[in-house]
């Protein structure tokens, strides 16, 4: 990628967020490999590829389009961070790290969406 890619604290902060992911997931049990953890790394790469396609996008409302599809998509990770936390597959000091990371993202986020609607 471009230094301008890398100096995007968003993406950095998502690339972190999918690094640590990898690294929980891999201790799931196995019957979740193809289910729960599935269904994560889907959404995380889901919504890299957003964060990308509106760092790309010319209109402001082009990129609150995939703005707004990863704000949803966010919430929906928490909750499948939170069902992996309530069936003991994470410790509570995994689920919060997790959860911090999604919410600074969250916020990040946010800002970005702001400022593209005054715009």
């Amino acid at each position: 990628m471009s230094k301008i890619d890398e100096n995007l604290l968003i993406y950095q902060k998502f690339i972190n967020l999918i690094y640590y992911s990898k690294n929980l997931l891999n201790k799931f049990p196995k019957s979740e490999r193809f289910d729960l953890c599935n269904d994560i790394k889907l959404t995380l790469y889901k919504d890299l590829k957003n964060i990308i396609y509106a760092w790309k996008a010319y209109s402001n409302q082009e990129k609150l389009k995939f703005l707004r599809e990863t704000d949803v998509s966010l919430i929906f990770l928490k909750s499948l961070i939170t069902i992996s936390y309530k069936l003991k597959y994470i410790s509570q000091k995994n689920y919060m790290v997790w959860n911090n990371q999604i919410s600074e993202i969250g916020k990040l986020l946010g800002s970005w969406m702001k400022k593209c609607q005054k715009d």
